[in-house]
């Protein structure tokens, strides 16, 4: 399994797993690499099965890794790009486990997780849990003395930094330390909230406040992922910001921070910046339609969202940055959906001057044969136009909308008719040309205008669809 195509068509294979084989077949790995087994390419496999395990998100078997990274797992991301407080990048684990092997722990690494597997094979939760809060107590211990041993900088701290893959790891290794010292101070609110949170009930409110109260006197470094915490679980991470009108018990004012729900609505700002910086970057000549009505569908989410969210403060900073963002995604869908009759003219030329200026009927272009790549380059700008229906007006595109749409659907109500006149007064022999056309004509219509109607229009042309 050497060769890259093999190990490519491996990991597509695994990918496409329905999501229950995926995870029987996870548990086996994982159980066989527990045991000691060296002969399966275990890390090649797991790899392969990561996209089918993040569908169903099933329970995965207790590796000595994966236990060690309990108490930060709810703030452990894929993908970032900068560091960010409670962002801690899944890269820098293996970086981190990697230096503890080497250099934090050495053989008492190799140690910890050996009992820790002796533990789970043997299905002794007490054995297990006491091993792994030691191997957990013992890494925020070496990493602590790393970080105090680089604290003056210089030399010292761009090995070090060098050594956990750079400064944004560093950055995350020094919260991961923080957050293994602090395992049992959060352990409360993760055990007690809803892995999924629909909605910030009054009890789930209740926990936020009692524990955030407790630390804010006692550490208050840990403040800022109270709020944190309840991001990670939230359907609709908007609504964290609902945290910011709960008032401490003993006083009338709000409970969190200023200086933590700024880190919380920073994040959600730059979430949402880097969608509409996704949008803005999309190329109109390699332009994948999935995913960017994916994005545009996130993206008119959180807008909304936080536009309900911030309400009367949308004069503030977070008000300003937000309309920044908007105005950024908007003018990138301006441009895009504007190109949409350019690339449906492309692919059903008329002979009429203006193409879709909508002066005059036109004749449908029939002298040359279809070229496919043209046509299927439409459909895929006409899914887009379809597709983005629903978004024009959170999205600030419905104006630029309005127009593509309506000029479309005269170009392609026009185009069918004149195909359709043209094709009744042609010889047999010069049919099957303007047959493809009108074809392809009437698909485009029934992706953009729908299948009722395309099928309105193919009854008035008295012709349908080419078997």
């Amino acid at each position: 399994m050497s060769s890259p195509a093999r190990e490519h068509e491996l990991r597509n294979f695994l990918a496409a797993l329905p999501p229950e084989k995926a995870t029987r077949l996870a548990i086996a790995i994982e159980r066989a690499r527990l045991t000691g087994e060296k002969s399966l390419p275990s890390a090649l496999i797991l790899e392969g099965l990561r996209p089918a395990l993040r569908r169903s998100a099933p329970r995965r078997t207790p590796t000595a890794q994966r236990l060690f990274c309990e108490p930060f797992s709810d703030f452990l991301v894929d993908e970032r790009d900068f560091k960010q407080t409670g962002r801690i990048s899944r890269s820098t684990i293996s970086a981190v486990w990697q230096w503890l092997a080497r250099e934090g722990l050495r053989e008492r690494l190799a140690q910890r997780e050996a009992a820790i597997v002796a533990a789970v094979l043997a299905r002794d939760s007490a054995e297990e849990e006491k091993q792994v809060r030691q191997l957990q107590q013992e890494a925020a211990s070496a990493l602590a003395v790393a970080f105090n041993r680089a604290q003056g900088g210089g030399q010292e701290l761009r090995a070090l930094s060098s050594r956990l893959g750079g400064d944004d790891a560093l950055a995350d290794a020094q919260e991961i330390a923080l957050l293994l010292s602090a395992s049992s101070e959060l352990m409360p609110l993760r055990g007690l909230l809803p892995r999924r949170i629909d909605m910030l009930s009054e009890q789930n409110q209740a926990l936020v406040r009692d524990l955030y109260e407790e630390l804010a006197a006692r550490k208050p470094e840990l403040c800022p992922y109270v709020g944190l915490l309840v991001l990670s679980r939230l359907r609709r991470p908007w609504e964290v910001l609902r945290l910011a009108a709960i008032r401490a018990t003993h006083a009338d004012e709000p409970l969190f921070r200023q200086q933590d729900m700024a880190i919380i609505g920073d994040i959600l700002l730059a979430d949402m910046e880097h969608l509409a910086l996704d949008i803005a970057s999309m190329r109109p000549d390699a332009m994948d339609t999935d995913a960017l009505l994916n994005r545009l569908d996130r993206f008119t989410q959180m807008s909304s969202g936080l536009v309900r969210e911030i309400g009367s403060r949308r004069d503030g900073k977070w008000g300003q940055r937000l309309i920044k963002i908007r105005q950024l995604a908007s003018d990138a869908m301006d441009m895009l959906i504007a190109r949409v009759p350019r690339e449906i003219a492309a692919a059903l030329p008329m002979q009429k001057a203006g193409g879709m200026s909508g002066r005059g009927p036109g004749r449908a272009d029939l002298t040359r044969e279809p070229e496919l790549a043209r046509i299927e380059r439409a459909l895929a700008w006409g899914r887009l136009l379809a597709g983005a229906t629903p978004y024009a007006g959170a999205g600030g595109f419905h104006k630029s909308h309005k127009q593509s749409f309506e000029e479309v659907s005269a170009y392609l109500t026009g185009y069918c008719e004149s195909a359709t006149a043209t094709l009744r007064t042609l010889d047999p022999s010069r049919r099957p040309r303007a047959q493809t056309y009108l074809t392809h004509a009437q698909a485009l219509s029934a992706t953009i205008l729908g299948h009722e109607e395309a099928e309105q229009m193919r009854r008035r042309s008295g012709t349908g669809l080419a078997e």
